[in-house]
């Protein structure tokens, strides 16, 4: 199983300068600011050792997304925005999970459960 290394810090770093000016979708994108940078650095910081690493993407809205796709129907991300929740959806098989989480200092366990039942899986 891969860890989380540097590569994955090094994806947040290049979504988040492709992402930081104003509709850079093309569209009415909003931008990733340096709030949701830190907080998303924060984020990849408190995952446990041994998760393993997700693809980086944004969001229009502004937020960096975080993805462990698996197959078709193994797919959890979490979305981290500046305010310090975390939204997450996941597809496991034939079950659907979503929500909110606060973020203060530890990954909350549901988005931690849902990771490891994807790869576990």
């Amino acid at each position: 199983m891969e860890t989380l290394a540097s590569v994955v810090f090094d994806q947040l770093t290049v979504v988040a300068a492709e992402c930081r000016a104003p509709g850079w979708d093309g569209y009415a994108a909003a931008p990733v600011t340096q709030e949701t940078v830190s907080q998303a650095n924060r984020f990849l910081e408190a995952l446990p050792p041994g998760t393993p690493p997700p693809s980086v993407g944004a969001e229009p809205d502004g937020h960096l997304t975080f993805e462990w796709h698996r197959a078709p129907r193994r797919t959890p991300s979490v979305s981290v925005g500046p305010d310090g929740e975390l939204h997450y959806a996941a597809l496991v098989e034939s079950s659907k999970a979503y929500g909110t989480e606060p973020f203060i200092t530890e990954v909350p366990a549901p988005i931690l459960q849902l990771i490891h039942r994807v790869e576990s899986s």
